[in-house]
């Protein structure tokens, strides 16, 4: 685990703990995903990639002045270019390749269920970013193959591309033929309509006849000028009734009437003009307009014939001299950084799942309390409980009994001079953590320095000590809380030298209330006048409360871990528990663990100690 934040900073060390702690899991992965890759690679068949690249312009050549001109925006711009991607890579192209190309004599795409859909996964579409320009990629385990592909199916592209374009042409040419006709028809009908009416108005030529009427009328207007002038000059010498001024007036009268006449001619020849007008428009209009789709259709019909495409080949596929996959050295490369990233973020995982106590860090960091040292797992040295809790006594010279011994002495440092540490207590969190064998290893290498120790079984739900020496389990510690029976009976000594046995005894219904009594008080302090050392074995002090009731009796407490088992939940718990009891806590043991592969300073600080101690004293 991590060090908590709280506690002190996550340094590169802890790191590297981590590292060095699962460095077997890291070069697993260093192993195993390197050489699948490195057989994959070697044994794949290697896959060519073939690019063709094309020049797809948004219109084509213009072939005739009746193009129109138009500038798309940028979205139907994208659209435009996202349809022609779409009918590159399309089904109907790709099976117009596959048919030109005889695919399906080919033994690639022969026991295909559906080769058409194979070989559209083998084009690959790649647009050139801020260009006009698409290469045709293609991918196949024969690179001459791969070439052919992707020529093909640009050719086939642009022969699309140009039947698709002559269609457009052939129905705007059936198109205009089709107006020509309602056109040739609307034109001779107006013209027929024009000369009608020309011939019922006698009209020849139009400007002519009001060029003359607009001279006859000024004409006239200059005669009544004249003769209005006449007279008035006339009337200052003649009266009325003269002849000459009779004259001049009738003659007067006369250019009025032909004016009146006139005006009502030219009023008249502009209403005939008007409809003239209406009906010369209509047949200009309907022949400009015939004259000029007659032209379209012949431009059309030229432009029909001409095979011209928006779409140019760049550069044509060439096969390809080494495979695009796989690329052995990258894969390979790649699969190291791989495992590495994997082996490492794995092992970080792992470390993040376990919250559970494994070395004299975790016990300083987590617990807050002094680590006594680490008893390693006796699995391979001892098969049977009896065995396992005896190994010290059995095997004095293994290196088990040297941590046993690492442990006694880290006890023995912590003792005050004021106030030895002689009546210890044994427990752990949680049952299952090794905690017996302990104490009966424990009370074998303090009787190995000659002092008189006593093991105390005091768990009387599930006891074990008279089972790991042999011994009968009547006459024990119950017997003596519950009955008169002397100090003596209760003691039983065994085949190991300065270590005697006090079994948990008859089974109560009522254990908590036994050990509440304050006879156990009155027995501990008889014990320390007969014994230089008293050892007491209890239950786990999360199961039960016996152990809570015995904590403030003795001197000191010593908690049991097993390593790599014990959650540091289950550990803080017992911690809380046992000073809530007003117990003193000496120190933690880590049992069950391989020290070298989790601190091997510690391991190797309490192995080197004791063995200098050893050689000092012969």
């Amino acid at each position: 685990m991590l060090p908590n934040p709280e506690i002190r900073e996550v340094t590169i060390h802890d790191y590297l703990r981590i590292i060095q702690k699962r460095i077997a899991i890291i070069l697993s992965f260093f192993v195993i995903i390197p050489t699948a890759a490195t057989i994959f690679v070697f044994t794949t068949k290697p896959v060519y990639r073939s690019t063709a690249s094309v020049l797809i312009e948004k219109a084509a050549p213009k072939v005739t002045k009746f193009e129109e001109v138009y500038q798309p925006g940028m979205i139907e711009t994208q659209q435009y270019y996202q349809t022609q991607y779409k009918i590159l890579a399309s089904r109907v192209l790709v099976e117009r390749v596959f048919e030109d190309l005889r695919l399906a004599k080919d033994l690639d795409f022969r026991e295909i269920k559906d080769p058409i859909q194979k070989l559209q996964k083998q084009i690959k579409i790649e647009p050139v970013r801020n260009s006009q320009i698409v290469l045709v990629n293609v991918e196949d385990v024969d690179a001459l193959r791969a070439s052919s592909i992707a020529n093909a199916l640009t050719k086939a592209y642009i022969q699309q591309n140009i039947e698709m374009r002559n269609l457009a042409t052939k129905e705007a040419v059936g198109f205009l033929e089709s107006q020509l006709t309602d056109l040739k028809k609307k034109m001779e009908d107006s013209e027929k309509a024009l000369n009608k009416y020309i011939q019922q108005n006698k009209i020849v030529t139009a400007s002519d006849i009001e060029q003359k009427t607009q001279g006859l009328l000024e004409n006239l207007k200059q005669e009544k000028s004249k003769s209005e002038t006449d007279l008035a000059e006339n009337l200052k010498r003649y009266k009325q009734k003269h002849p000459k001024i009779i004259a001049l007036n009738a003659q007067l009268a006369e250019i009025n009437r032909k004016l009146e006449q006139e005006t009502r001619n030219l009023l008249d020849l502009n209403q005939r003009m008007v409809q003239y007008n209406i009906l010369k428009r209509e047949q200009d209009s309907n022949q400009q307009l015939y004259t000029s789709m007659l032209t379209r259709a012949k431009e059309t019909g030229v432009s029909e014939k001409l095979e011209t495409s928006n779409v140019r080949v760049i550069d044509s596929a060439k096969p390809p001299d080494e495979p695009f996959k796989p690329k052995k050295a990258r894969d390979i490369g790649i699969s190291v950084l791989l495992a590495l990233f994997c082996g490492i973020s794995f092992v970080f995982f792992l470390e993040y799942l376990d919250a559970s106590i494994r070395t004299a860090e975790d016990v300083s960091l987590y617990l807050s309390l002094p680590f006594l040292g680490y008893i390693p797992s006796i699995t391979r040295e001892a098969k049977t409980d009896a065995e396992r809790a005896l190994i010290c006594y059995q095997k004095p010279t293994s290196t088990i009994t040297e941590s046993y011994r690492a442990v006694r002495t880290s006890i023995l440092f912590t003792t005050p001079e004021d106030k030895p540490l002689k009546a210890i207590l044994t427990t752990s969190s949680v049952p299952q953590e090794g905690k017996s064998f302990f104490s009966s290893n424990l009370a074998s290498v303090f009787a190995q320095m000659n002092e008189k120790v006593v093991l105390i079984d005091v768990d009387m739900r599930r006891p074990k000590i008279n089972k790991n020496f042999n011994i009968e389990q009547r006459n024990g510690l119950s017997n003596y809380l519950t009955s008169n029976i002397p100090l003596e009976q209760i003691i039983k000594p065994v085949y190991v030298r300065n270590l005697s046995i006090i079994t948990s005894g008859t089974l109560p219904p009522n254990p908590s209330e036994l050990l509440s009594s304050g006879k156990i008080r009155l027995l501990l302090e008889e014990l320390k006048s007969k014994f230089d050392r008293i050892i007491l074995d209890s239950p786990p002090i999360l199961s039960v409360a016996d152990t809570s009731l015995l904590a403030n009796l003795v001197d000191g407490v010593v908690l049991v871990v097993k390593g790599g088992s014990t959650r540091v939940e289950a550990v803080t718990k017992a911690k809380q528990k046992i000073l809530e009891s007003k117990g003193k806590i000496i120190g933690v043991v880590i049992n069950n663990i391989a020290p070298e592969k989790e601190d091997r300073y510690y391991y190797y600080h309490y192995y080197y100690s004791e063995e200098g101690k050893k050689q000092g004293k012969a």
